[in-house]
């Protein structure tokens, strides 16, 4: 089997994540490829599909935005999954489980309706404080938002066993769309 870990990474911590689950993967199931979405013209010689995004905005980045929309009709033909790499763990206290809700679903209109997912799953990533202005990193941490790596590689683990497992299965005429 041949799997592709698609990415679009702005400052590489998700790009990081993709190559990890790749890895991770590879082990399992031989055959796997990690490549940037800006990289990939056809999903047609892959019979499944990871795509992770970061976050900016509340929103895919662009290029993995254009990547569902360009081929969503190959995508649609294989199981997919997606997930985002954002900021919902670095969010003050209060705001992180609705935040990371909010997130969820907000994410999940952005792809297109014929590329139905076996599972989607958001991710923190790295948050360091050049990455917003001066005034803010001050309010930022004032009201007990976190910087640094606030990866829980233990998670994307977990969630990568599930999809190799799932992969590693015999397809069956009832298996339909999963979301773990």
């Amino acid at each position: 089997m041949t799997v592709l870990v698609a990415y679009a990474s702005e400052l590489g911590s998700t790009g990081e994540i993709a190559q990890h689950m790749a890895s991770r993967i590879a082990v399992a199931l031989g055959a796997v490829e990690c490549r940037s979405v800006e990289e990939v013209d056809s999903v047609s010689g892959y019979e499944a599909v990871i795509v992770g995004s970061a976050i900016h905005n509340q929103a895919w980045l662009p290029p993995a935005a254009l990547f569902f929309t360009r081929l969503a009709p190959e995508l649609a033909k294989r199981p997919v999954w997606a997930f985002n790499v954002g900021m919902a763990d670095a969010l003050p206290k209060p705001f992180r489980k609705r935040g990371a809700a909010l997130q969820q679903k907000r994410l999940r209109g952005f792809l297109p309706q014929e590329v139905p997912l076996r599972g989607h799953k958001i991710f923190s990533g790295v948050y360091q404080p050049e990455q917003m202005p001066p005034p803010l990193q001050v309010l930022f941490r004032l009201t007990g938002g976190q910087f640094g790596d606030l990866r829980n590689w233990a998670a994307v683990d977990a969630w990568t066993d599930q999809i190799t497992a799932q992969l590693a299965k015999p397809a069956s005429p009832t298996s339909g769309n999963i979301t773990p």
